[in-house]
């Protein structure tokens, strides 16, 4: 089920603040995952495992890991 952009937002921020140990207050959504906060395949696979148990969608690592920004991470998410 399709969540709004607000719900998803908060999850994945919160999602990224923990699998990255970051405070909510380093993030935006044009912060990049991987090249901003060096984020690993690990730490991908917790933030869509988090995802996936808050939201209730299934989400591709393959399309995630396409997605340079929290901002396109969220986008994508939204649309499911």
């Amino acid at each position: 089920m399709a969540s709004s952009r607000e719900e998803v937002s908060a999850a994945l921020y919160a999602a990224v603040s923990a699998a990255l140990n970051r405070p909510l207050g380093e993030l935006s959504d044009s912060t990049e995952l991987i090249a901003d906060l060096g984020a690993k395949s690990v730490n991908l696979v917790r933030i869509i495992a988090a995802l996936e148990d808050d939201l209730d969608v299934e989400i591709s690592f393959a399309e995630l890991r396409k997605r340079k920004t929290i901002g396109e991470a969220i986008d994508y998410v939204s649309q499911l």
